[in-house]
């Protein structure tokens, strides 16, 4: 049975390394997503990050104006940082919790104005994203924004050359794990629950590769998604 321990562990070490200085700069140090950022927070005053880390996002988005934030990560020591940063920077209305998928299930209905999934969507396991997209449609308000970023695929020849396991078809064990869907299949799920604003390749020259930004908005509040 697959189980997170592994990814809880890799970022448990991550962040215990992290810095908990205060976040003082609006900029995500990429203009695309200060841009991408900006969309998202306007007319937005409620926030959750599902799989936030250490909070940058939130932290990025308050000094947006944004008003009320939570963030949700599996990592113990993420969620740590993430609270001293808050503390340090003697900021309120920010809740932190440790938790996965099925923390969202707590979260009523129609409760937030935006939610970021952050290189989260694609590093979980296919059945957990699959829960967590009509989740995050629920508690979503009407004409909610949803920021989604994921890594870039993987062609066949990478997966050789860098040896990275096929757990099974285009599920993979990269050291963590990573549903490798091209972005039209990525576009193809993410249609039948939201509608697509913008798509975006964001292009990191230190990494010489790219990440695939989708801005969506939750105007389909009444049909039935699957």
């Amino acid at each position: 049975m697959l189980t997170y321990e592994r990814n809880i562990n890799y970022w448990n070490d991550v962040f215990s390394k992290a810095d908990t200085k205060p976040i003082t700069s609006k900029s995500m140090g990429h203009d695309d997503l200060d841009k991408a950022l900006d969309w998202f927070c306007h007319d937005s005053n409620s926030i959750l990050d599902f799989g936030c880390g250490n909070g940058t996002w939130l932290f990025k988005c308050h000094l947006r104006g944004t008003e009320f934030h939570r963030g949700i990560d599996i990592s113990k020591a993420g969620i740590e940082v993430a609270k001293k940063i808050q503390k340090e920077s003697e900021k309120e209305n920010f809740t932190f919790t440790v938790g996965g998928v099925e923390t969202l299930d707590s979260i009523p209905e129609n409760s937030f104005d935006g939610v970021i999934l952050s290189n989260i969507s694609d590093n979980l396991i296919p059945s957990d994203t699959i829960k967590a997209l009509p989740e995050v449609k629920r508690i979503l308000k009407i004409d909610g924004k949803v920021l989604i970023k994921l890594n870039p695929f993987l062609t066949d020849e990478q997966i050789k050359e860098w040896d990275i396991k096929i757990i099974e078809k285009n599920f993979l064990d990269d050291g963590l794990f990573l549903w490798n869907q091209t972005t039209e299949e990525w576009t193809k799920l993410l249609k039948s629950y939201f509608s697509i604003v913008k798509y975006k390749d964001i292009y990191y020259p230190e990494h010489e590769q790219y990440n695939r930004l989708f801005l969506l908005c939750n105007d389909k509040k009444g049909e039935n998604h699957g």
